[in-house]
């Protein structure tokens, strides 16, 4: 299917013009609508290139610049900047899969830069090496809707994720240590990133909402992959995930599989990679499928108080609310048990 050829935007020589003559003038609000709308390309990162070739990208956002040539332990395969469009690109791949008709068209049907006239920069390395690799999720419709929603003060979520996927590994310059033994660390990259990328939104004139947004996706980056290294997930531990991600938390999974992607490139192990998109719908069903019928509270305010012999109080809430959470991730069954743990946290509010 071929999509009718409309840029808005103008040739590439046109908007590298016209992005100069804005970084000249320091128009920081023309600008960040111009890289929003390069955003909203379905091969955005493609147009980021273009943009990081005419070395305007890091004069837009300067704090990218000190990552341009950081080296990155074995398992990556390309420099902290790179990697960083490269992630961008995994991002851009993900939602157009989203769009099965969006998926098998050629790069250059989607108003790529003009001197990009095939896969080269504009689909992952991975894929190039791997034509048959496809994304499929029980949740495609869901998703895509979601991608499609607005935030804050009117803006695409799929660009402020794309934007955010370019921040994720903005701290790492400052963070790389040496290893004992050999290799490097970064260490808390992605606090002190999420305060960074937070900063960045901010100079760039975006509203409280996305730079929340944006703070939030970078900050939890390394999130999904700290919960796939347990031996044993629990439904509380994926709440919690939730808790702390919010609406934002299909986002923050979707950018570890891009993530997954961009870092091993050549290197994909495709059975890892489907694996972990297999568990990404996992962690979904937990939100968006069918949700089972909620368990019957094991204990009541009232029950609490006489049994432990409390007044009411911000305790007895404390209380209901670790029960409540215990019973929803399987760890109490009974009455009995969950006053145990409610005489626990008596005691040791006690001796505080």
């Amino acid at each position: 299917m071929m999509h009718e050829r409309v840029d808005k935007l103008g040739s590439q020589q046109e908007v590298i013009a016209r992005m100069a003559a804005l970084v000249a003038q320091a128009n920081v609000a023309a600008l960040r609508d111009e890289l929003i709308a390069l955003l909203l390309r379905p091969w955005s990162a493609a147009w980021l290139r273009v943009l990081d070739d005419a070395r305007l990208l890091t004069q837009i956002i300067f704090e990218l610049e000190p990552a341009r040539n950081v080296e990155q332990p074995i398992v990556h395969f390309l420099p902290v900047l790179e990697h960083s469009l490269e992630t961008v690109c995994a991002v851009d791949w993900l939602l157009r899969a989203l769009d099965d008709e969006r998926m098998d068209l050629e790069p250059d049907d989607y108003l790529l830069p003009s001197h990009v006239s095939s896969a080269e920069r504009a689909v992952p390395v991975a894929v190039q090496r791997q034509p048959g690799l496809r994304y499929r999720s029980a949740y495609a419709d869901v998703l895509r809707a979601h991608f499609a929603e607005q935030l804050g003060a009117g803006y695409s979520r799929s660009a402020l994720f794309k934007l955010a996927a370019l921040l994720h590994d903005i701290a790492k310059p400052q963070t790389k240590q040496p290893k004992v033994g050999g290799g490097v660390s970064f260490h808390g990259h992605q606090t002190i990133g999420g305060m960074i990328a937070q900063d960045v939104a901010r100079r760039l004139g975006f509203g409280a909402a996305e730079i929340c947004y944006i703070g939030l996706i970078v900050r939890e980056h390394m999130r999904p992959g700290q919960l796939a290294i347990l031996d044993d997930l629990s439904l509380r531990a994926v709440q919690r995930f939730f808790r702390a991600t919010g609406d934002a938390g299909p986002d923050v999974l979707l950018h570890a599989l891009a993530d997954h992607m961009a870092t091993r490139g050549p290197q994909l192990n495709s059975a890892a990679w489907y694996a972990q998109a297999e568990w990404t719908d996992c962690l979904l069903d937990t939100i968006w499928g069918e949700q089972p019928e909620l368990a019957r509270p094991l204990l009541d305010g009232d029950a609490l108080m006489r049994e432990l012999g409390i007044a009411q109080g911000p305790l007895v809430g404390r209380m209901l609310a670790m029960i409540g959470e215990a019973q929803a991730g399987g760890d109490i069954t009974t009455r009995e048990e969950a006053l145990a743990l409610a005489r626990r946290v008596l005691a040791r509010t006690r001796k505080t």
